[in-house]
């Protein structure tokens, strides 16, 4: 068994792979040439860091070497140096490349301590967007998102890169105490580790509490299928499902319509319409707005009547 490579061996062969250059997709580039895959390389550059530049020019060196496309793309003048605003500009880029390229698989690279660090950021969220983690397959703007290495630790990557004498780019970022990401990476778990009394086992017990509730949402999610992808959701059938679930589908239906980054009040606020309990329209990300008309909510354009 090749934990590198078998999880590899079974992905289309038409991919995109999102590589900003870092050791993680670096090392997963490698690996699925050695699989015998040869994604379209597509790299977005924020423009947050003088480096950004000299990342793009790595990046094409290393798809010129291997004899792969590369795909640069750059975030809009004006973008807001948020990781929010970070996230959309670089999927907005990826679904476009997809769309034009008409290869709708991007491989990415996330692994297991990603895996924990997301858990922990949704569960100090409160449960807006779920809190299994990510998903080893996942629908976004069009896009089928593949993580294989979710079972692979970081340390494991790093063993790997060292091992094929691989060359990768720094990103200063990632040690930024602005994000809040980089706290729980380098101060939360280091602590909790200490504290708990668990060490290192602390990671794999979170990875295994994602895994399990990532596991029962799945679930509960292909019980909602058929109301999720409904163009316009009826509010007689969601209205009478138990609160949990309507809290899911929910959630689940307004990402089907694109609307990305929800907080539970948002949840609740379109709940409240399901019950009548709030006025027929309410606000949403992008200028848009939730309505409720003849039985139905159904998302509109901010210009919309």
């Amino acid at each position: 068994m090749n934990r590198f490579l078998d999880p590899l061996c079974p992905l289309p062969e038409r991919l995109l792979l999102g590589l900003s250059g870092g050791i993680d997709s670096v090392t997963l580039l490698d690996a699925l040439m050695e699989a015998g895959k040869r994604p379209v390389l597509l790299h977005f550059d924020h423009g947050w860091r003088k480096e950004s530049a000299a990342d793009a020019r790595f990046v094409r060196a290393l798809g010129k070497k291997a004899g792969l496309r590369v795909l640069v793309g750059k975030a809009p003048p004006g973008t807001p140096k948020t990781e929010t605003a970070a996230r959309a500009a670089r999927y907005a880029f990826f679904a476009r490349e997809a769309r034009r390229l008409r290869i709708p698989n991007l491989l990415l690279a996330h692994h297991a301590d990603d895996q924990v660090e997301t858990f922990l950021l949704q569960l100090f969220r409160g449960s807006g967007t779920g809190w299994g983690g990510m998903t080893e397959e996942a629908r976004r703007d069009g896009l089928r998102l593949l993580r294989p290495w979710l079972g692979l630790w970081r340390r494991e990557i790093a063993a790997r890169a060292a091992e094929r004498k691989l060359d990768w780019r720094e990103d200063a970022t990632n040690d930024d105490p602005g994000h809040f990401r980089n706290t729980v990476r380098h101060r939360l778990l280091p602590l909790l580790e200490t504290e708990t009394g668990l060490g290192k086992a602390l990671g794999p017990r979170l990875l295994r509490a994602a895994t399990i509730q990532r596991d029962t949402q799945l679930w509960i999610d292909t019980l909602l299928d058929p109301l999720a992808h409904a163009e316009r959701l009826p509010v007689p059938e969601a209205s009478v499902l138990p609160l949990p679930l309507q809290r899911r589908l929910l959630h689940l239906w307004l990402k089907e319509r694109g609307v990305a980054d929800l907080s539970f009040d948002d949840v609740e606020a379109a709940r409240g319409l399901l019950h009548h309990l709030r006025p027929a329209k309410i606000n949403l990300s992008r200028g848009r707005h939730l309505r409720r008309q003849s039985g139905f909510l159904f998302v509109t354009a901010a210009t919309a009547a």
